[in-house]
Parts: structure tokens; C-alpha cells; sequence
């Protein structure tokens, strides 16, 4: 039988040739021979001469192979039952079901509080494994060239700690040996003819992308803001850098705590541009900043702690980018002619996330890299805060900072961002104030004996702008005669006081700043001197109240007369207030009603011991017999107290002819509509209000809106 011409020669020792063999042993056993059978042909050299004649070959009986092989059947298993489905979680935003994996809602781009970013969380987890015994190698965090960074934990020589570390690993180079120098020939004599020939020079500082790279940069900077150094060896063939993993909070959930200040915020975002200035002069830079490769530690320090996106300075003409939309756009174009600047443009848009409270999304940009005017969507923003997004979050580079002047200083532009950021955090906090105030006699009262004052300044110093106010109100007590003789002097000795200290110097025609230098703490008080006001208002109560007693025994106005007080002063945020007498003052904010002021009334201390309730002490015959009051006696101990202002918030400071004819629930509803209300509506509001329900008393108020 012939064989098929057209098929493949089978190659020698291959399978094949050994089935090929296997089928011709089998037929010369049956005894089928074929009529002619052709032996693959083997490549073998042409020998020089005839080889000896082989001796045949016995064939051996080989079994035939079977056709087929029976399948085995194994038991199937029992199928595990069907696990209860996870309730998907859902935006608090949109609504929408969340994608696993990501930290961001896809649709509205809400960030969920304690996520970290899915360019770091999605990655698949490497198999564990254990270098130079101490080092216990985590998920794979990115690679650059042939550097991989892996999420680690540090067990410690004893293996009991579990510190978590970041571990870059590379590729050991071969060993580079010191070859001698030989010089070809020899012109002077060498000086000691028994010294060693000289070596070659000292090797080049390491390449970018590489850990000896990022190990320079470390130790070079030592800056509290970046990682530090733990170790650094070779092991098997790999170099291996292993750097601090910073604790902290992520600065998104710091951001949004609501403990946490601008100047608190604004603080950290100077820390993180102070460390990115760092890395400019020592030749690198990020190719973005975002919310989560910063953390905010125990201890108030603001920390990078992902440096996979370093570049070098200068930048080479195609570097690997991740291109997200905190990259500035220069950076895809033109990476060759880019510079430090390209980082404002990413802090920029990481401050406009912050903002917002979200990851950006397309709908933040016009097109690529070309963001929306922030004003159109906030046209209400802080003006400093605007201006700062302005300077940074820009697509075109010299829109950006340094402005004219400050470019003499720092062409990168971080100097001057930094200043900015200074500013803000000393001005963002602080409220501006709208006040208005009203008085009536009532519908029962023949006179008006409750008087009131009102100092307001605002001063501009370059982008600092200081505003303060101070409230004064006093309520001449109607069952003695010249309560307004009382409540006048009071008022007089209370403003006379107060404007003579240099902390209220502003509302005296003085300098309104009370510190030269700028606010470490970013607010127009810090806490020291809002205890230095606190003492300041305290001495003014107890000083008005001597005047008016001396005055009631001195022949001016009546024996025994005397008056309530409130004295408010307003600085930036911060709201100090002194009290004598049921002259109330309140604070609305968030919804939440609040009296700051107790009531020193003798009902009102029986409420307090639990005698009586508070409905009982609304119609009690003697809900309007004061234990203290401003001249009363030779001695008397203020109340003292303190709160905190927010924009939309209210204080209202009004004389006990009003609160007693209008209730905490009519206040509310005056004030906190679908609308906010100006100071000046509110205040005529809440007297016509009192007259309405009848007003028995005079009535005054002052209403303070923070804005």
C-alpha cells in the first residue's frame, strides 16, 4: 500500500514517527504486509562509506491499543444552597444602586465615607508571601517600568507586629565590579610607588523610574509630610525599598467632619502644598494630587502616602501618566515643556472635589481638561475660595498662579498658592453680619424703658478682612422707678469700658485686627483670647453695676433702681456673651433652637431644682422676681457664655417684654422658613408680634444673621 504523498514527513523521534513504527509492527504480526512501505527520512550526514549490513530485528507482540476508553462517572455532589442576596447599597445622594468596586457613586459621583479609591482597592491581592522573614508581601499597588509597589504588612523580627508598609520591589542589577586603571604610559611617577592602582569613579545616581530613585528622594527630603525610609535591602535577585504606610483619617472623611473648621481644612491643604513644593526642588513632582492619597493624622498632620505617581523633573518626552481628571491637560499635550505648574491645576481640582464632597465626573468639564467657570454652579461662593479655584483649577497654565509679582519669588506658583491658602483658612470661617434691631412700648406701658446699642466695624487689611459687633441691652426693672435712668447708665458705662480695651479697639474708631501677626489657628479669636473677652465682659458688668448702685445713692435717678443686661460681642465666628438679669439671648442654628443665656430668676431656680416645671413657672406670680440685676446691689456675679457662629445662623438678644409674649416654637417658624429672612424682617416681625399678643411690657429686640 502506498503512501499519501501529500502528507507531512513526521519528524524524528517525534509522535508521529513512534504511532508510525507502532502501526508496521502490528500488520507484520497479522501478517498484512503492505506491498511498499516508506521509512520517514531522517537528515542524517552522507556517510563516507557503505554502513555494514544491520542484523534483523525480532518483532515483539504488541497488545492492540483499545478504541475507546469508558468515561468514569463520579457522584455528583450535593449543591450547597443558595445564599441569602446581599442588599445593595445606594447612594444617600441619587439613589442609585452602587457598582462594587468603586468608592464613588458612578451617577452623581458621591464618595462614600471611609472608602479608599478603587485604583488602589480593585487590584487583585497577590498570594502572600514572606521576604527577608519580616516583610509580608500584600496586594499589588502599580508598576512602573519594572518597579511594583505592593500594599505590605512589617511582622517584625519576632514576627508578632503587623505595621502596614509599602514595598517597592525591582529587578536587582548585576554586581558592578571596580575595574583597576592602568594609565597606558606613565609620564610622572606616581607619588607612592607602593599604592594601589585607582578605581573607577563612583556610580551614577539611580535612574527614574527605580526604588533607588525614590530612596534618594527620601532621604534627601526627610519631610514629615511624605513617607520615611524603614529599609532597604537585596534579596533573591530584587532590590527592595520598603517606606512608611502614614496612619490617619482619609482627607475626604476628615473634610466632612463636622467638628473640623476652614482653618482646620485650609491647614491641611497648606501642608500638602508645602510638601509638594518640597518635591519640586529636589527635581520631581505628582502627576496628580487627589483626596485619597492624603491622610489627616491624630495629630492634625496632613501626609502623602502614595507616591506612585512621581515623576522627574524635568519631565521626559513620553512618561507613563495614569490620565485621570485631576491630570493637568498640559501633561497629555506637551509633557516635554510641562513644569511644576501642572500641580496647581491638580491641587486645584482636588480642593473643587472637597468642595463639592464628591469625585469629580465628566460633567465638572466643557470638554477634556477644560473645566466649567466654578461661579456658574456657585455663584455664592466665598470670594476667596473662588478666586483660589480660579488660580489653580484652570486649563490654561498662565492663568494659574504665580501672579506678576509673586513669579520674582517662585515661578512654580507654590509660594504664593500657599499665602492664598493662609488667607483662607483665617477668613472663611468667619461670618459676615447683617443686624437690625427694634423696640416698642407695648400696648400697656406708658413709657419705654429698655435701651440698646449697637458698635459694628469692618476693616480690610490686603485679603484679611476683620468685622466685629458688639450688642448692648438693658431693661430698666419696672417695678422700681427710673428704670431708664438705670438702663441708660448702664448702657453708657458698658460701651465707655468695653472700647477702651485694644480687643474692642475696632469698635471704638481703633485698629480692628487684634493680632498683627496672622492666626496660626486661621480664626479671628483663638481660644486665649476668647478667655481674655470673656474676663473683659465680666469686669464690664461688674463695673456698669457699680456705677448704676452708686448712682441710685448719690441723688441720679432713684434708690434701688436697676436693670437687666446682655452684652454680645461678635468676632469672625466666635460669640461671647454676658448676662445679668431674664434678658434672653439665643442662637439659632441648624434648625435647633437654643437659650444661651439662664434666666436669673427666682422661678426659674426652682426649675432648675425641680420644684417646678417649666409650664408651671410660665404663670407663676413670681416668674418675674430677679435674684441679680445691674445696680441692685454693691456686688454681682455675671453669666458668662460662649457659641460658635455658621452661616444661616441667627442671634436674637431681646428684653423679657418679648420673650414672654412670644414662644420658641413662633420663633422658630419666623426664622426658619423655606426662605432665609434678613435681620431687619425678623426683627420687625418678632416686636409686631408682641404687640399683637398684647404686649404687656416694652418690648426690644436685636436680631444678628450670619452670612
Amino acid at each position: 500500500m502506498a503512501s499519501d504523498p501529500s502528507a507531512p514527513n513526521p519528524q524524528p523521534g517525534g509522535l508521529q514517527s513512534m504511532l508510525d513504527r507502532l502501526k508496521g509492527l502490528t500488520r507484520s504480526l497479522s501478517g498484512d504486509e503492505p506491498e511498499e512501505e516508506i521509512l520517514p527520512t531522517f537528515d542524517l550526514p552522507t556517510p563516507a562509506s557503505a554502513p555494514a549490513p544491520v542484523e534483523p530485528v525480532q518483532a515483539i507482540p504488541v497488545e492492540p491499543l483499545p478504541e475507546e476508553v469508558p468515561e468514569t462517572v463520579l457522584p455528583a455532589a450535593e449543591a450547597a444552597p443558595p445564599a441569602e442576596p446581599t442588599p445593595p447599597t445606594r447612594c444617600p445622594v441619587c439613589d442609585s444602586e452602587r457598582v462594587p468596586g468603586y468608592a464613588s457613586c458612578v451617577d452623581c459621583g458621591f464618595h462614600f465615607p471611609g472608602e479608599v479609591s478603587r485604583s488602589t482597592s480593585a487590584r487583585a491581592p497577590v498570594t502572600a508571601e514572606r521576604i527577608k522573614q519580616r516583610y509580608e508581601l500584600g496586594e499589588l499597588l502599580s508598576e512602573r517600568g519594572n518597579v511594583s509597589r505592593f500594599r505590605s504588612r512589617d511582622l517584625g523580627l519576632g514576627g508578632t507586629e503587623n505595621i502596614p508598609v509599602v514595598l517597592l520591589r525591582q529587578p536587582g542589577a548585576p554586581p558592578r565590579l571596580a575595574v583597576p586603571v592602568e594609565p597606558e604610559d606613565e609620564i610622572l611617577p606616581p607619588l607612592d610607588k607602593s599604592s594601589a592602582p585607582t578605581t573607577a569613579v563612583l556610580p551614577p545616581l539611580p535612574p527614574w523610574p527605580s526604588a533607588g530613585w525614590e530612596q534618594n528622594l527620601l532621604d534627601a527630603l526627610e519631610h514629615p509630610g511624605l513617607p520615611a525610609v524603614i529599609d532597604v535591602f537585596t534579596e533573591n535577585g530584587f532590590d527592595y525599598l520598603v517606606e512608611e504606610l502614614p496612619p490617619g483619617r482619609q482627607l475626604w472623611d476628615a473634610w466632612d467632619d463636622p467638628e473640623a473648621t476652614y482653618a482646620d481644612r485650609f491647614g491641611w491643604l497648606a501642608q500638602v502644598a508645602e510638601t509638594m513644593q518640597a518635591l519640586h526642588r529636589v527635581g520631581a513632582m505628582l502627576e496628580a494630587i487627589r483626596p485619597e492619597l492624603v491622610v489627616v493624622s491624630d495629630q492634625g498632620r496632613a501626609r502623602i502616602i502614595d507616591l506612585s505617581d512621581l515623576l522627574p523633573l524635568p519631565l521626559p518626552a513620553d512618561p507613563p501618566l495614569r490620565a485621570g481628571l485631576y491630570t493637568a491637560p498640559e501633561l497629555l499635550t506637551s509633557p516635554e515643556t510641562s513644569d511644576a505648574r501642572a500641580n496647581l491645576y491638580s491641587f486645584g481640582a482636588m480642593l473643587y472635589a472637597l468642595h463639592v464632597g464628591r469625585e469629580l465626573s465628566e460633567r465638572e468639564f466643557l470638554s477634556p481638561g477644560n473645566p466649567k467657570p466654578v461661579f456658574n454652579d456657585y455663584p455664592d461662593l466665598h470670594p476667596a475660595l473662588g478666586r483660589l479655584l480660579l488660580k489653580t483649577f484652570n486649563r490654561q497654565v498662565e492663568a494659574r498662579f504665580p501672579t506678576d509679582e509673586a513669579v520674582k519669588e517662585d515661578d512654580t506658583g507654590f509660594s504664593e498658592l500657599i499665602r492664598t491658602l493662609g488667607v483662607c483658612a483665617r477668613t472663611v470661617d468667619n461670618v459676615r453680619l447683617e443686624i437690625s434691631a427694634w423696640t416698642t412700648t407695648g400696648m400697656v406701658r406708658t413709657g419705654n424703658e429698655d435701651a440698646f446699642a449697637l458698635l459694628q466695624s469692618c476693616e480690610s487689611r490686603q485679603e484679611d478682612v476683620a468685622e466685629s459687633a458688639l450688642l448692648l441691652l438693658a431693661d430698666g426693672m419696672g417695678g422700681y422707678e427710673a428704670g431708664e435712668v438705670a438702663a441708660t447708665l448702664a448702657i453708657q458705662a458698658l460701651r465707655k469700658n468695653l472700647t477702651a480695651q485694644k480687643q474692642f479697639a475696632a469698635l471704638g474708631g481703633g485698629n480692628g485686627f487684634i493680632a498683627e501677626l496672622p492666626n496660626p489657628e486661621g480664626n479671628a479669636l483663638v481660644q486665649t483670647e476668647v478667655e481674655e473677652i470673656k474676663r473683659l465682659v465680666k469686669a464690664a458688668l461688674k463695673d456698669a453695676n457699680k456705677q448704676v448702685f452708686t448712682a441710685s445713692r448719690s441723688g441720679i435717678g432713684r434708690r434701688g433702681m436697676g436693670c437687666t443686661a446682655e452684652v454680645v460681642y461678635v468676632n469672625g465666628r466666635h460669640v461671647v456673651v454676658g448676662h445679668v438679669g431674664d434678658s434672653r439671648t439665643y442662637h439659632l442654628s441648624e434648625g435647633r433652637f437654643i437659650q444661651l443665656t439662664r434666666d436669673q430668676t427666682l422661678v426659674n431656680r426652682l426649675v432648675e431644682l425641680g420644684t417646678l416645671t417649666e409650664e408651671e413657672a410660665e404663670n407663676h406670680p413670681r416668674r418675674n422676681e430677679l435674684q441679680q440685676a445691674v445696680g441692685g446691689q454693691p456686688d454681682v456675679e455675671p453669666g458668662i457664655y460662649h457659641a460658635v457662629l455658621k452661616p444661616g445662623d441667627y442671634l436674637i438678644v431681646c428684653s423679657d417684654g418679648l420673650s414672654n409674649h412670644v414662644k420658641t416654637l413662633q420663633f422658630r417658624q419666623f426664622l426658619h422658613g423655606d426662605d432665609a429672612v434678613s435681620a431687619e424682617r425678623a426683627a420687625r416681625r418678632l416686636v409686631n408680634l408682641a404687640n399683637i399678643e398684647g404686649a404687656t411690657d416694652n418690648a426690644t429686640v436685636i436680631v444678628v444673621r450670619a452670612t
